[in-house]
């Protein structure tokens, strides 16, 4: 469905998929389409996705899985949109966006995207603080404080070219799915109650709220401006062929699949190993861990705050490279690294210093992002069905309805999450 495209080839940077990317550190090849479409699952198991998984599967056991599975599939058609915007055009969604709408449309949607990267950084500082804090337990501010130079470092690293920023990611990613896969195993599982609880069903009012949150924290406006830009094509002085443009956008469907079913399988697990712990246990990430240190052992609660300080720092790092790609995208010139990491991180300092729980600090992250969400998504379809931009990667009428239906249903639901205030 996806990858029914148009006829005609727009004059573009060759992309060529059959070609390893050597981004890992230079030891792993792996498709050029795949890697970006892992990073950019780092979005969907942040510290966000931990507290509404984790209060879902506590409060109401297995009876939302099907909401994160419909949340993933959602998630794969929108980020595969953001994907092949950057692989045909050879730009990202906010050069487009910063082209597209001159003058005071640049203004608000830079503001926006900003606002974003800010919100979003407040959303992993705190997490990855709050599992130092289970961990170590390292004050709040500290543990902020510390995760904002562990980004400050792989910058650094990053601008002196000797940043292994794939690898990084990468390696943390492993540790959060392996961590919460080994969460799930070693928890009791009703594995019938678990299959019937992929069939949609009616939700209670409680679950219903739940349910919003869910997919209201799944496509997040962050995660689309750095895919775009991961898979800009490189300019090598050739043109693409009709059948090689045709195959990278199988290829992208297929990474952005894979990427995608990971990160679903790693929010499905946090809801089923939570569903075995005391209802009380979904109020906050650290009750949950409290009641999980009291169940199932204190090895086992350890593991979830080492998987959110994994989601933590490696959101972190995403969110590092979406800074650069914002910050460039709509100020059209080059801009100092490290005042565009203060941009982002200072913020959320002065926001933790003024003594905001952290709980409260994340859902309210989670309703600006849901605000911001229109602004990143309506020019994502815009430009996807242009096909002056497009070329043969233009959307298929078919994708850009279910892509339209997705994301009004989104956008609506986020709007019904702010308006009940949960």
């Amino acid at each position: 469905m996806l990858c029914h495209m148009g006829e005609r080839v727009a004059q573009q940077p060759r992309v060529d998929d059959r070609s390893p990317e050597r981004g890992l550190g230079g030891t792993l090849g792996a498709p050029r389409t795949l890697i970006p479409a892992l990073l950019a699952a780092i979005a969907y198991v942040d510290p966000g996705n931990f507290g509404v998984n984790i209060t879902s599967g506590a409060e109401h056991g297995y009876e939302l899985v099907w909401v994160v599975v419909f949340a993933s599939c959602s998630a794969m058609v929108i980020q595969y949109l953001a994907a092949k915007l950057g692989m045909a055009s050879g730009k990202s969604l906010a050069e487009h966006s910063s082209e597209r709408f001159p003058g005071v449309g640049r203004l608000l949607l830079w503001a926006q995207a900003e606002l974003v990267v800010i919100m979003t950084d407040l959303a992993e500082v705190v997490g990855g603080a709050i599992a130092l804090q289970l961990l170590f337990g390292m004050p709040l501010m500290a543990g902020a404080v510390c995760v904002a130079l562990f980004s400050l470092v792989v910058l650094a690293l990053k601008v002196r070219g000797r940043s292994h920023f794939d690898s990084v990611v990468l390696v943390l990613l492993v540790i959060i799915i392996g961590s919460l896969l080994w969460q799930v195993l070693v928890a009791d599982v009703d594995r019938v109650a678990l299959l019937r609880s992929l069939v949609p069903r009616p939700l209670d009012s409680s679950a219903a709220l739940l349910a919003v949150g869910i997919v209201g924290a799944t496509v997040m406006p962050h995660a689309l401006h750095f895919h775009s830009a991961a898979s800009r094509g490189r300019d090598d002085g050739t043109e693409a062929s009709h059948v090689e443009r045709l195959r990278s956008g199988r290829r992208t469907v297929r990474s952005v699949v894979i990427a995608m079913t990971i990160a679903g399988a790693a929010n499905i697990s946090l809801v089923v190993f939570a569903a075995a712990l005391p209802s009380e246990a979904g109020a906050s990430i650290e009750t949950a861990y409290a009641a999980l240190s009291a169940n199932a052992g204190q090895i086992v609660a350890t593991m979830l705050a080492v998987a959110l300080l994994a989601s933590g720092l490696a959101s972190t790092l995403v969110g590092v490279q979406t800074g650069d790609v914002v910050m460039q995208g709509f100020g059209r010139r080059p801009i100092a690294p490290l005042l565009r990491r203060m941009v982002a991180v200072v913020p959320t300092l002065v926001i933790l210093g003024l003594g905001v729980e952290p709980t409260n600090a994340l859902v309210w992250s989670q309703v600006v992002l849901s605000f911001a969400l229109p602004g990143t998504l309506v020019p994502l379809l815009l430009f996807t069905r242009d096909r002056r931009i497009m070329g043969v990667l233009v959307n298929h009428r078919l994708t850009t309805a279910v892509a339209v239906l997705i994301t009004a249903v989104i956008v609506g639901l986020c709007g019904y999450l702010v308006a009940t205030g949960l």
